[in-house]
């Protein structure tokens, strides 16, 4: 956070310590000007606010009274500041709560920088204008305490409106955390809900979504991807069940999310939602696909394809139990030397399909796997080599692996 220093602070030069005690250095001709211009502070004002009020992104959100009111009280502080003279209370706060009203305001920062630097042309020209040419000699040795008095004006308006952005952007981001937690929490059918959740992402409601959960090993690898792949989508990151959900606006026309996105990052990726109300459905399937990961073992992004049976294994209940006996009871006969070496057989055969395959993953016989084969066979009453019953050879062992068999 920028703090504005107190306008009390020392600086340099006494010209920039408002009610200091520099007054021996303060030139009698520019102190009489000074004079002058604070009993005709309307033609300052006169001066700068056709200017101000010329600038991009000005008089559009800074109405003219206030404009006026306020370049007022910033004159009257640089003419006391330059002057040495004593600066009320309510003078002493100006340059604060000018930097923190343009920040509110929504004014860019350089914007409002070039706009306070105007103050030295103004009251250069003015004191000019009531300058005699055998005086000028005398004014131009008090340029430098009038360029003072405007850039330590300058600095403390630019750290107040440091100071605000931040707090602005902390506001921001806790109104958005709680809109989206409310949104993810949801059932995504309150259309004024989602509404208020594509305003503050700056997303059409009928966009498509990307979804990735970290489990929390992986959190700071999705932060990292995020900051150094993602700079400048539309995105939103939030802390939910204890994992880090990341919800990414997709590239038009996009039926996925590019690999680069999160490659190499452990996380679960989730089906595209298409639509900001779907959203809330595919977190939540998403973060079954995290909670099945194996804390450590990915190198990559898990997706419902690849981790259905998982998810589907944990969600059954005790119906996964009940699976797993119905269709591996007949194992339990073997050693568990014989059993392992029946099982390693049968999914390697169920996820290549060639015997051939596994011969050489197994580094056995062709008529040992077809043995094998036929000896789950005989024990269970399921074929391997059919496809529906290897589906549900697989979908078991999952069933037995989820419940820690």
């Amino acid at each position: 956070m920028h703090n504005a220093p107190d306008v009390d602070d020392p600086v340099r030069t006494p010209a920039a310590r408002p009610g200091g005690d520099g007054g021996a250095s303060v030139l009698p001709e520019l102190r009489t000007l000074v004079r002058d211009c604070l009993d005709d502070l309307d033609d300052l004002v006169g001066r700068y606010v056709p200017e101000v009020s010329a600038l991009d992104d000005y008089e559009a959100v800074v109405p003219p009274e206030e404009l006026r009111d306020t370049a007022r009280s910033c004159f009257e502080l640089l003419l006391r500041l330059i002057g040495d003279l004593p600066v009320p209370e309510d003078l002493r706060g100006v340059p604060e709560r000018l930097g923190r009203r343009r920040a509110h305001q929504g004014v860019p920062l350089e914007r409002l920088l070039q706009a306070v630097r105007m103050d030295f042309r103004v009251l250069w020209t003015a004191f000019l204008e009531r300058t005699r040419p055998e005086d000028l000699p005398q004014l131009t040795r008090g340029a430098v305490r009038v360029w003072e008095a405007v850039e330590f004006h300058t600095v403390h308006v630019h750290a107040a409106y440091l100071d605000q952005v931040a707090v602005l952007a902390r506001e921001q981001e806790r109104e958005r955390t709680a809109l989206m937690g409310r949104l993810l929490s949801s059932d995504g059918r309150d259309q004024q809900l989602v509404a208020q959740a594509a305003t503050l992402l700056q997303v059409n409601t009928q966009s498509d979504f990307a979804v990735a959960v970290a489990p929390p090993e992986s959190q700071q690898e999705l932060r990292r991807a995020v900051i150094a792949r993602l700079a400048g989508h539309s995105l939103h990151l939030q802390q939910q069940h204890g994992m880090l959900v990341l919800v990414a606006r997709l590239p038009q026309g996009a039926d996925a999310p590019p690999p680069a996105w999160l490659d190499g990052v452990a996380c679960a990726v989730g089906p595209v939602a298409r639509g900001l109300a779907r959203v809330p459905d595919t977190v939540r399937v998403t973060e079954a696909i995290a909670m099945t990961m194996d804390g450590g073992t990915a190198d990559g992004p898990v997706t419902l394809v690849d981790a259905w049976m998982s998810v589907a294994a944990a969600r059954l209940g005790p119906i996964a139990g009940m699976l797993a006996d119905s269709v591996l009871s007949g194992l339990d006969r073997l050693s568990p030397h014989e059993r392992g070496r029946l099982l390693d057989t049968v999914v390697a055969y169920c996820e290549s399909g060639s015997v051939a395959a596994v011969t050489r993953e197994l580094y056995c016989h062709r008529n040992t796997v077809l043995n094998r084969l036929s000896r789950f066979t005989e024990l269970t009453g399921l074929h391997p080599t059919r496809p529906t019953e290897a589906a549900t050879i697989l979908f078991a062992l999952q069933c037995a692996r989820s419940r820690g068999g």
